[in-house]
């Protein structure tokens, strides 16, 4: 299939690659850079974006993102964005909507890509098809912290703890934890609208997994998201 690349950087350029619903974002990345004559360290500075999703799991292949004969993506410089994903958004769960959030006991023989610890834990698929849990989901323990989801997900922080490569944060869990979050949540039935501002109390989760169901509470498109979580609630 044919899809077209518009490289919003230095000239405009657009590009054109026949490509297999199977070939995934890193080989795609590799043969841009080849087309455009750039160094393949140019990649870490490219930001790949398709109908709002952030191309940023190199495992995933194009199927998976719903390409097509005739999609068509924008390329744009990190370094000239800041990497402001603000600007596109980020597919994650609505937690604004707590009606899907769940309580779960402890489990004694729980996956090994499932296991937590106290305060803020995300979750995410591992596309590594190496790995154990492959196109599974895992959990990444992340503790008592602040979390931007849009800007503080990397390949040392969000990664599958059994494999060690990088993981999407699309979900998120507590335990013994006070959490909150606040952040800017896109209308995505019309993106002209303006982002609506959206945050929470303190709230507090006792010693089980607390988690959303995605089919609950949906998922959404955010412009901003910081989640919190402390050991004790502050004082106000």
């Amino acid at each position: 299939m044919k899809i077209i690349v518009n490289n919003l950087t230095g000239e405009g350029r657009t590009y054109q690659f026949d490509v297999e619903p199977s070939t995934t974002i890193k080989q795609l990345k590799k043969l841009l850079c080849e087309k455009a004559g750039d160094n393949v360290k140019n990649i870490l500075n490219m930001l790949l974006t398709f109908d709002k999703d952030i191309l940023d799991e190199d495992e995933a292949t194009l199927l998976s993102y719903g390409m097509e004969e005739g999609s068509q993506l924008r390329l744009s410089d990190l370094n000239m964005q800041a990497r402001n994903f603000g600007v596109i958004g980020l597919r994650f769960v609505d937690v604004s909507n707590s009606t899907g959030l769940k309580r779960r006991e402890w489990c004694k023989d729980a996956p090994r890509w499932r296991r937590t610890r106290c305060g803020l834990c995300l979750e995410g698929q591992c596309n590594n098809s190496e790995c154990e849990a492959y196109n599974r989901t895992v959990i990444m323990p992340m503790g008592y912290t602040k979390f931007d989801v849009l800007l503080d997900p990397s390949d040392t922080k969000t990664v599958c703890p059994l494999c060690k490569t990088y993981v999407q944060p699309t979900n998120c869990g507590f335990n013994n934890c006070w959490w909150k979050f606040y952040g800017k949540k896109q209308d995505e039935s019309n993106d002209k609208k303006p982002p609506q501002n959206c945050s929470s109390d303190w709230n507090q989760v006792d010693d089980a997994y607390h988690y959303f169901d995605q089919l609950k509470s949906g998922i959404a498109i955010w412009r901003q998201l910081v989640i919190e979580a402390v050991k004790t609630k502050p004082v106000q």
